[in-house]
Parts: C-alpha cells; sequence; structure tokens
C-alpha cells in the first residue's frame, strides 16, 4: 500500500489533482498537525489534511463554530472531503492564517460564508480529482507495473493492485463530483478536465499553467459566493513583489491573474 501511495504521489505532482500537498514557503507555516477549537466560536486546522486531520475535526468541531482558521499545506483528498461534508451548509467566516492550498482550497473555502486573507497568507489550487487525472492514471499502467515488479510483487498481484488503485480514484472522483453539485462549486474552480482534454472547463483568461496557481482576487470572487475581504493590494505588496514573483515562477507557481470562472453547463458537475 506504501508502494501504491508513493506511486499516486509523483504522479499527482507530475498531474494537477490534489491528492497531494503543495508547499509555498509564507511566514506562517503550517504545524506538523493541529485540530483545535480554540472557543466556542473559533475552530482551527493547521498541517496537513490526513485521516488524522479528518477524525480530530469528527471528534472536536463544536456546532456553535462560526469561524474556521486555516493553515493547512492540502493532503488527502478523501479526508479533505471527510471534513468538508461537516461544514457544509453552515457558511463558516474561514481565517487563512499562511496557506490552504490544495485539497484545503479546493472542498474548504468553497464553502466559506465569508474568506479573509491575513497579511502575507495565499491560497495555491493545482487541479483535482477529474477524469482527465482518471485517464492518466490509467495511462501509466505500465509504468506502475514496473515499479511493482521492481518491489518483488507478481504481476498477478500488481495488476490486481492496479486495478484496485483505478477504482478507487473513479470512485474518488464521482464522491468529488457529487459534492461539487451539491455545493454549487463551478468546474473552474476545481481546475475541471474532461478526459482527453487538457482544457479546464468554465476558467477563462487562464495563464499558462506551472505546477500550481496562486489565487489572486478576481478568481476567487468570480469562482466562490463567499463575501471575499479585499487581499489583491497586499498580493501585490507581500507576495506578487518582483523578487518574489520570480521565486513564484521558480518554484512552478503561476499567478492567476485574469483567470475567471465562467458559466460552462454540461460539465458533469
Amino acid at each position: 500500500m506504501r508502494l501504491i501511495a508513493s506511486w499516486m504521489l509523483l504522479m499527482l505532482l507530475g498531474g494537477c489533482a490534489s491528492s497531494s500537498v503543495f508547499t509555498l514557503g509564507t511566514d506562517r507555516p503550517a504545524e506538523e498537525l493541529r485540530c483545535e477549537q480554540r472557543s466556542d466560536q473559533v475552530f482551527l486546522i493547521s498541517g496537513k489534511i490526513d485521516e488524522m486531520m479528518a477524525a480530530c475535526v469528527r471528534t472536536t468541531f463544536q456546532s456553535t463554530t462560526q469561524k474556521l482558521i486555516l493553515n493547512s499545506e492540502g493532503g488527502s483528498v478523501s479526508a479533505a472531503l471527510d471534513i468538508a461534508e461537516i461544514f457544509e451548509g453552515k457558511h463558516l467566516d474561514m481565517v487563512v492564517e499562511g496557506q490552504c492550498n490544495s485539497s484545503c482550497a479546493n472542498y474548504l473555502l468553497p464553502l466559506a460564508g465569508g474568506i479573509t486573507f491575513s497579511p502575507g497568507s495565499i491560497a495555491l489550487l493545482h487541479g483535482s480529482i477529474d477524469p482527465w487525472t482518471v485517464e492518466k492514471f490509467k495511462r501509466g499502467r505500465n509504468a506502475f507495473l514496473t515499479l511493482q515488479a521492481k518491489a518483488g510483487r507478481s504481476e498477478d498481484r500488481a495488476i490486481e493492485a492496479f486495478d484496485e488503485l483505478i477504482t478507487d480514484t473513479e470512485a474518488l472522483r464521482v464522491r468529488q463530483a457529487e459534492f461539487a453539485r451539491r455545493n454549487a462549486i463551478p468546474p473552474g474552480w476545481l481546475l475541471y478536465r474532461d478526459a482527453g482534454s487538457g482544457r479546464v472547463i468554465g476558467l477563462s483568461d487562464l495563464p499558462r499553467f506551472g505546477r500550481a496557481y496562486l489565487v489572486e482576487e478576481q478568481m476567487l470572487r468570480s469562482c466562490l459566493s463567499a463575501m471575499v475581504t479585499p487581499y489583491q493590494e497586499d498580493l501585490r505588496r507581500n507576495i506578487l513583489s518582483f523578487p518574489r514573483r520570480l521565486r513564484l515562477s521558480w518554484t512552478g507557481v503561476t499567478p492567476s491573474g485574469k483567470a475567471r470562472c465562467t458559466p460552462e453547463p454540461g460539465t458533469g458537475l
């Protein structure tokens, strides 16, 4: 299972799915793992999203919560959806203190009633579990079987493991699609692509893609229904200054610029 997970991570980092983490240096790096009910009204999530984090949220989160503080580099899609489903319909005020990347941005921010970025904070998107991702996994069958053979697994067991991986990924794609429909999350926010096409659906004026997009205010406001506290000037000053823009480029991060979500029916979401 660890071998499968490692192979998936390599595939995801090479593509655009959000079963991985994406960390960009900030003034407040995410703590390793922290889930805390700070008060009756304030809840904190900090660190990588995984099954332990999801279990912590299930047992700790109080229904009286009104504000959610986020500082996470992302993590498991399944665990992120587990957490997001707890927050559905609550329209929490979400405050990003550091970063909200990958699955944190994909599935938690769209549920917010209001979104605020503390100075120097960011959100990064690099895709989701869409038909394009499932197709890419399928194309990686030979590479997967070769990796399994090097690890000493029989061909029959390797094929069984690959089929299991595809089944689990497809189930995750369906779960994500149902979650997106329930919460009216536009395909552009999830960088959603159909099989056989690298074109992101429902997102116009998209810059040339790097490894991830830094979400600027125009994209956030056009994609999500939350009330957004203005933060573009802070981005320009703290993140998008010339030296830091070069650093973004070196790490494969592309500012979203003029990108904005547009209505596009028939996407399966």
